[in-house]
């Protein structure tokens, strides 16, 4: 075992993660490290209500929402240049050959410290998604979530605005919409690991 896994492994220490994936697994995970950073600009403008905090909270709302916005282009672009290109295919014929368990044991060797390690079980979630239903249709599912997040950072926005306007501090909003974005990485930051061992399968 480990035979495909240790290969792609090579081919990524000599390549990297390549473009657009990379940037989009990057962006995801500043969507994680922008939602403490508002978390904590929440919990500074509750602490002094003054007009200095709470610009600081709709700069870092402005920097979450543009960043989203980013990620979202990002994978527009993708689905319409594969579409034109014919990749979405030559994907779907190397989601065949993948031999999963391999790859997640060639992972497996640095990323079991935890008793449920979530990126092995998101990568495994990804290329079985993609086995079954093709490459495509798992990066339509996936833009899907990213408009989920867009929703998620507008709800918490507007329970923020309700706060500040009633002075009635809403704790359990930011709480859910903090997790639901601090999860991301766990999905798109993997997901550049997902599609890199597809593109790098027959090298």
């Amino acid at each position: 075992m480990g035979t495909q896994g240790d290969r792609i492994f090579e081919v990524t220490s000599e390549r990297g993660f390549p473009d657009p994936w990379l940037s989009f697994g990057d962006s995801l995970c500043d969507e994680a490290a922008i939602s403490t950073e508002l978390t904590r600009a929440i919990t500074n403008a509750r602490k002094e209500p003054a007009d200095g905090p709470r610009r600081e909270v709709a700069r870092v709302f402005t920097a979450k929402k543009a960043n989203l916005r980013r990620c979202a282009g990002i994978l527009d672009q993708v689905l319409s240049d594969y579409d034109e290109s014919g990749m979405w295919g030559v994907l779907d014929e190397r989601a065949a050959k993948l031999n999963v368990q391999d790859v997640l044991e060639t992972w497996g060797r640095t990323q079991a410290l935890h008793p449920f390690p979530v990126v092995l079980r998101s990568l495994e979630f990804n290329w079985g998604y993609m086995k079954e239903h093709g490459v495509r249709a798992f990066y339509e599912m996936t833009r899907i979530y990213v408009s989920r997040l867009q929703e998620n950072t507008e709800r918490w926005h507007v329970a923020w605005r309700g706060e500040v306007s009633t002075g009635v501090v809403d704790r359990i909003t930011s709480i859910e919409c903090d997790l639901a974005s601090i999860e991301a990485p766990m999905h798109c930051d993997v997901c550049k690991k997902t599609i890199t061992a597809l593109l790098y399968l027959d090298e």
